[in-house]
């Protein structure tokens, strides 16, 4: 029995081919031992990877972008409206902050996964190819708040807790929450090449915001787990 508390999953638990065992493993190693455990576990860090580089492109890039539509459209100061659209991302993103939960309860943990994704896809080319004007690109904003930072992100402290055991619960978040910053922050750095790289920053983002495909698929491969008990 007590060699069960160790495993990563419930699955994992189940297994009677493991030894017995009262020593702690190696946490970190634990949530790769099992098939169950690994696989839960990539298939969550391709999401956090995908919410992680599909925000990066589309937050840090949407001030200056609509800061360009209001210089282009003569307004006499241009940067307060990329300031605008950032507060209002900020604002969208905390609205779905609050409805996050009560929506994935609802509708399921998959299906919130997929329509998170599904509206950060959508709302890439609304954003960077549609807009056309600084005050519309304001109430856009909010909208690309709402699903590409707010559920985005969301999804992590809904799901994952739900995926793995007590005993390697907070490691697993950890590592699906921090592996993908890992790779993501080398893209601050290489801002400017890929805007000139592709031509601008609408397709810049409309490149990196693709990443959210990633999103649509991965989700129907992961146990739904709405209305379950935490994996003891």
């Amino acid at each position: 029995m007590r060699e069960r508390r160790w495993a990563a999953t419930e699955e994992g638990a189940r297994r009677a081919d493991r030894p017995a065992t009262a020593k702690r493993p190696f946490t970190l190693a634990e949530i790769f031992r099992e098939p169950e455990g690994r696989r839960r576990t990539l298939l969550a860090f391709l999401l956090s990877l995908a919410t992680t580089v599909g925000w990066w492109a589309i937050s840090s890039w949407l001030p200056a972008y609509t800061t360009q539509l209001a210089q282009a459209a003569g307004y006499p100061v241009p940067a307060i409206w990329g300031q605008w659209a950032a507060l209002a991302y900020t604002i969208g993103a905390v609205i779905a902050y609050l409805l996050s939960g009560f929506v994935a309860d609802a509708i399921g943990r998959r299906m919130f996964l997929f329509l998170t994704f599904l509206g950060s896809l959508a709302m890439t080319p609304i954003t960077y190819l549609w807009t056309k004007n600084p005050e519309t690109m304001v109430v856009v904003a909010g909208a690309n708040g709402f699903f590409t930072l707010g559920c985005a992100y969301s999804w992590m402290a809904i799901y994952l807790a739900e995926l793995f055991t007590s005993s390697v619960r907070s490691t697993a978040s950890s590592f699906v929450f921090n592996a993908a910053r890992l790779i993501a922050w080398l893209f601050p750095i290489l801002a400017g090449t890929m805007i000139g790289y592709f031509g601008g920053i609408p397709r810049a983002a409309m490149v990196l915001g693709s990443i959210y495909v990633i999103g649509l698929i991965v989700p129907w491969f992961m146990p739904e787990t709405r209305g379950k008990p935490l994996p003891e």
